[in-house]
This record gives C-alpha cells, sequence and structure tokens, in this order.
C-alpha cells in the first residue's frame, strides 16, 4: 500500500484538486513562474497529466521531487513498509 497526500476538491470526480501550470485560486501550480522562466522541463508537462499527489513517503534514497516527476512518465509510486 502507498499513503499519498493530496488536497481534495469536493466538485472533481475523483475528488482530488487539480494542477494549473502555475497556482491559481483552488488549483496547485505544477511549476511556479521563475521555473517557467528558467526553462525548467517539468514546467512544459501538460498539468492534467501529473500526479494529483501533494507529499509521498518514498523510499530511502529516493527524493520527492524525482517519485513525482511527471517529466518521466508514468509516474509509478512505490509502496514504504512502515513498522
Amino acid at each position: 500500500m502507498a499513503v499519498v497526500l493530496t488536497g481534495q476538491d469536493g466538485l472533481s470526480a475523483d475528488q482530488a484538486r487539480g494542477f494549473k501550470p502555475t497556482a491559481q485560486p483552488y488549483q496547485f501550480g505544477v511549476c511556479t513562474a521563475e521555473a517557467i522562466a528558467a526553462g525548467n522541463p517539468i514546467c512544459s508537462v501538460n498539468p492534467d497529466s501529473v500526479p494529483k499527489a501533494i507529499d509521498v513517503i518514498t523510499p530511502n534514497g529516493v527524493s520527492q521531487a524525482d517519485e513525482l516527476n511527471p517529466s518521466s512518465a508514468p509516474v509509478d509510486i512505490q509502496s514504504v513498509t512502515i513498522p
């Protein structure tokens, strides 16, 4: 089992808050305006294709940025055993 933290949205079919290129009211942002201006590759990903997650517990040695990176699709969230 994997536990993923997301934002609730009572108006969408999956009840999870979506993403836009930058943060907007009631929408998370894929990137900041500064990251877009700097040409960060993750900013060119379609916001509808990013995982609807804002936090995950990752295995040792795996960063959240790597685990949730939509530019290396498909995103596969790994399970972590918690004693």
